[in-house]
């Protein structure tokens, strides 16, 4: 299987960075993009990706962040359908630090096409390639999550509209996660009840993050290291709202298990 990162944060020469996400996935003899953040289609065209080839299109899940390039998505692509979990287009809302709100769901308007397929809990695209939500559990679940439901500031959000996609060919196996809102720990538990082999590969963002600062919750970071480091064999490629610095300490606790995700970068698995 080979992923090439479209969108992240930061980014290799020659393309651009943003804050989102978006990779291009080759596995089980299909092309796949998974999550749209604004810049993918210029960076695809940089990097030689036909997003008119696309087979399939995944939403992880419903902020502009991960999904603000679905409409040039449709327009770029005129065949493939693109799977969005249940309830994906109910508005969604930040609070900022200043205690405002702020609207950062994904465009409503984009529920009626005839090529948006709603999932349930499981979802197979293709022999190989299986899409799962059903998140229950809380543990590490990152304080940075201020999201909410509505306007009224006062609804979390639950994010039972968030799903992640299982990768299994030749004998491998990878877990492609967009925001991780629901926790790494907890999204990794529910994959060991779909499949109990731990993945070769964990590839997204972490959440841990806290928007708008240079913070870091290291115990947070640290409780999630322990329960990472307990995969013997897994290798984790992160960026996005993992943050600067929680990269750097997840890297310190894994050495070469843990590296960085960046725009440009290919990962042959």
């Amino acid at each position: 299987m080979k992923i090439t990162c479209l969108v992240d944060d930061c980014a290799r020469e020659g393309v651009g960075a943003e804050h989102g996400l978006s990779l291009w996935i080759e596995a089980c003899g299909k092309k796949l993009l998974f999550d749209s953040g604004g810049l993918f289609l210029e960076n695809a065209a940089r990097l030689g990706i036909d997003i008119a080839e696309a087979d399939y299109a995944v939403l992880s899940h419903a902020h502009y962040d991960h999904g603000g390039g679905l409409a040039a998505f449709l327009e770029a692509n005129s065949r493939a359908k693109v799977y969005v979990r249940a309830g994906a287009f109910a508005p969604r809302y930040a609070r900022r630090r200043s205690g405002r709100t702020e609207y950062i769901g994904i465009d409503a308007a984009l529920a009626g096409n005839g090529r948006v397929v709603e999932t349930d809990e499981t979802c197979t695209l293709a022999p190989g390639l299986t899409l799962f939500s059903g998140v229950r559990g809380r543990e590490l679940f990152s304080g940075a999550n201020r999201l909410l439901l509505g306007p009224d500031g006062e609804t979390p959000d639950d994010f039972a509209h968030e799903q992640h996609l299982l990768i299994r060919e030749g004998g491998r196996r990878a877990l492609i996660a967009g925001c991780s809102h629901c926790g790494i720990v907890n999204i990794l538990s529910r994959l060991a009840e779909l499949d109990p082999a731990p993945p070769d590969a964990v590839i997204g963002g972490f959440h841990l993050a806290v928007p708008g600062t240079s913070d870091v919750d290291e115990a947070l970071v640290d409780g999630v290291a322990e329960r990472l480091l307990a995969l013997p064999g897994t290798r984790y490629y992160t960026g996005h709202c993992t943050g600067a610095p929680a990269l750097e300490l997840l890297r310190e606790r894994f050495g070469s298990g843990c590296r960085a995700l960046t725009t440009g970068q290919v990962l042959a698995l």
